[in-house]
């Protein structure tokens, strides 16, 4: 409350105890997103980044990858559908134009893949 009676905030139970404990992640928090272009040709991207949100961040049409997807929604399926059984930790996986590299795995998921693209120059 300020000096004219007026409200300028609201503290939450939740406010409080970050306070005192530390950031307190849920499902109501705004994600930071890990997915990083390294250059025009070079992605990171969180494994459970969809497909089509992928190919919006590298300006691909849509339907990129739609041939060798399979039923998968996330990059991390994607990957998979490619591989055809689980990769390993900077396993390169050739599609196309385009190298997938998983960069970190965590138990039976993947959670971090390099995608490059080498532009094939007509001669």
């Amino acid at each position: 409350v300020d000096e004219f009676g007026g409200t300028s905030g609201i503290v939450t139970l939740e406010d409080i105890m970050e306070e005192i404990i530390g950031e307190i992640e849920d499902e109501f928090d705004d994600e930071e997103s890990a997915n990083i272009r390294i250059d025009e040709n070079n992605y990171i991207f969180e494994g459970k980044t969809m497909i089509h949100d992928v190919c919006r961040m590298m300006k691909l049409p849509q339907d990129t990858f739609e041939s060798i997807r399979g039923d998968s929604d996330s990059l991390a399926g994607l990957v998979l559908e490619i591989a055809g059984e689980f990769p390993q930790v900077n396993e390169h996986l050739v599609s196309g134009d385009f190298t997938f590299v998983p960069l970190e795995i965590n138990k039976n998921r993947i959670d971090k893949v390099k995608i490059s693209v080498s532009l094939q120059v007509p001669e």
